[in-house]
């Protein structure tokens, strides 16, 4: 065999393993994190075990309403607080003039009667990972419900345990399954989410304040 094609031969069995390797960190990760979190996921209001708070991470928001992904999560944490699943709802997302999510979602949940002893608000949850250690840090959330899509649910669930909630999770039926650009998107962010958690985890938690209602 010619060196140049001993080369091409070594070079492709690198790229291979790299592929493979690749592969692995990508597919591993999602497939743990799937399998971990599937007992703590519910279908039904009624089944999910009752909890101190429901948790709705934040989505799109247009000209001061929820949008169609925003609303089930709503909803979902609204049929939880009326029948006595939950006792109080946190809503956590951006807060700024092009997308005011937590703001939305509490005039949402006040407008179909949640009192505001009962509704906190939080507008600093950008990504689910920021939402569920801010739960912890400074709102004091040790055990939780977590409304949102079944494609999300896994890495949901994930997050709000690695940041030390005893969650559960309501799973809303949802066509994002549908889209293959949208699984892509919702693996790349579970195998990112497995990193941060693993390789840079959270700093430790100030103490729990009271939170502003």
């Amino acid at each position: 065999m010619a060196p140049s094609a001993r080369a091409r031969a070594r070079g492709f069995k690198l790229g291979a393993t790299l592929l493979l390797l690749a592969a692995a960190g990508w597919i591993g990760p999602n497939a743990w994190i799937a399998h971990a979190s599937r007992p703590y996921a519910y279908a039904s209001a009624a089944g999910v075990p009752a909890r101190t708070f429901a948790i709705v991470p934040g989505s799109r928001v247009y000209q001061g309403r929820p949008l169609p992904i925003l609303r089930s999560r709503l909803e979902a944490a609204l049929e939880l607080y009326r029948a006595g699943r939950v006792k109080a709802i946190l809503v956590s997302g951006q807060e700024n003039a092009e997308a005011p999510e937590a703001t939305v979602m509490r005039a949402w949940l006040r407008d179909r009667g949640v009192p505001a002893a009962d509704l906190w608000s939080d507008g600093g949850g950008t990504r689910t990972r920021e939402t569920m250690n801010r739960a912890v840090s400074f709102y004091g959330v040790a055990e939780a419900i977590v409304c949102t899509q079944t494609v999300n649910m896994a890495r949901s669930l994930f997050l709000a345990r690695q940041a030390g909630i005893d969650a559960v999770g309501l799973a809303l039926p949802t066509t994002l399954g549908q889209s293959t650009r949208y699984l892509a998107t919702e693996s790349l962010k579970t195998t990112l989410a497995f990193a941060e958690s693993y390789l840079r985890p959270a700093p430790l938690p100030p103490a729990p304040i009271v939170a502003a209602r």
